[in-house]
């Protein structure tokens, strides 16, 4: 990933991340919405930050929960 520019990535690491992505999808213990979340942030082509991935991985609230 490009650390510094906001690059499209490149056909190996597509790659990757369509892997990567389908075996968060097959784990049960893994949100399907934090796995497409975390998807999206790695293919920025920007290395994320930690508070970023936190988010990413983090099940939002429900509505009219605390």
């Amino acid at each position: 990933m490009a650390e510094f520019k906001n690059e499209p990535i490149s056909p190996a690491l597509k790659k990757v991340l369509d892997e990567f992505v389908t075996v968060l999808h097959s784990d049960e213990e893994i949100d399907n919405e934090a796995a497409d979340r975390l998807d999206a942030l790695l293919r920025k082509g920007k290395l994320p930050k930690h508070d970023d991935l936190d988010a990413a991985l983090s099940t939002p609230p429900k509505e009219g929960k605390p």
